[in-house]
């Protein structure tokens, strides 16, 4: 998941040393197209194309010009989400942390949902970009040939440098630290899956080329399972809306009421926010509690209230957001931590 990039570049030397040209005219194909006769200019074009040289780099133009002046992020939920929920404000924080420093603005796009068209991201006037978003496969291709310096956070593309936390590995000490309470029954509060994710939460499919967060998490969850040998048939899934993670205990609560009667049950989230709002309708119940209550992300919130979570650096990937993009490092796999509390 962590893996560094190794797409070689391509450089104007490969395309003219393929046409038989000299490397002023490739050159002069991107930069003073004006000088070919039309008939060089396509020849050049498609080839560079077909070789998957999408022109000269764009961050080594950018430092010797010293024109970079604004970076955009294209976020993955509206501009209400990014603003108010924990993990997205750290995220951003980091992001403003790096782009101060270097004196850099910073253009906020942001989408409906996850698996956006990211036409907004092909459009932008910004001089980089971050991608914080599922980049869904017919879109790689035009992602990969935008000539401008840019990485991809929480998503994994080959050939483009990312910046990733350890999901599938925090997912599975979550799940094991539920199995560790030895219950009868485990509810997955989840966001909401891509089909081939849901194959897997329904044992119909055993992975998924995708390398996002749900998949990677659900992805945690089932190592874990399965190497416990837990009863696949006492584990329910439930897709949560991710943009009011609040609204968890709605279904939630009416799904627990007749378990915990007589079951040991116990709940982990994809998020703290969907595994504090269970935690809260149940202080509200006069019920037998769960045995025990596992989130991801470690909202300030989960401390204060004694939840068990998985602990994420978000400001620290803001930070190497930018620093991959803008300094062509390699890609980054940020570690995440089991936080044991009270639940």
């Amino acid at each position: 998941m962590s893996e560094p990039r190794t797409f070689k570049k391509l450089t104007l030397n490969d395309v003219a040393r393929e046409l038989g040209v000299s490397r002023a005219t490739v050159s002069n194909a991107f930069n003073k197209p004006e000088l070919l006769a039309k008939e060089m200019l396509e020849r050049i074009m498609t080839a560079s194309l077909e070789l998957g040289y999408f022109g000269p780099d764009p961050m080594a133009r950018a430092m010797r010009r010293k024109d970079l002046h604004e970076v955009a992020v294209v976020f993955h939920h509206d501009l209400r989400y990014a603003l108010t929920d924990p993990v997205s404000v750290e995220f951003l924080r980091g992001v403003a942390t790096e782009l101060d420093a270097r004196r850099l603005a910073l253009h906020l796009i942001p989408q409906t949902g996850r698996r956006g068209d990211l036409n907004a991201a092909f459009q932008t006037t910004a001089d980089a970009l971050i991608i914080h978003d599922e980049v869904v496969a017919n879109l790689i291709p035009q992602l990969r040939a935008v000539r401008k310096p840019l990485s991809v956070v929480d998503t994994q593309v080959a050939g483009l440098p990312s910046v990733q936390i350890e999901d599938r590995l925090g997912a599975a000490k979550a799940m094991d630290h539920i199995l560790s309470k030895q219950p009868d029954h485990i509810l997955v509060l989840s966001m909401p899956l891509a089909d081939d994710v849901r194959a897997m939460t329904q044992y119909t499919r055993d992975s998924t080329e995708r390398a996002h967060v749900s998949a990677e998490r659900v992805a945690g969850y089932l190592d874990s399972l399965n190497r416990s040998g837990f009863d696949r048939r006492a584990v329910t899934w439930m897709e949560v809306n991710e943009t009011s993670p609040e609204t968890a205990a709605l279904d939630a609560l009416p799904f627990l009421q007749p378990l915990l009667q007589n079951q040991r049950v116990c709940v982990v989230g994809m998020t703290d926010r969907m595994v504090l709002s269970v935690l809260r309708g149940l202080e509200e119940c006069d019920w037998n509690k769960p045995v025990g209550m596992v989130g991801f992300d470690d909202i300030p919130e989960a401390a204060r209230r004694g939840l068990t979570t998985v602990r994420q650096n978000a400001h620290e990937k803001g930070v190497y957001a930018v620093r991959v993009a803008l300094d062509q490092t390699d890609s980054v796999c940020l570690p995440t931590e089991l936080v044991v509390r009270d639940t």
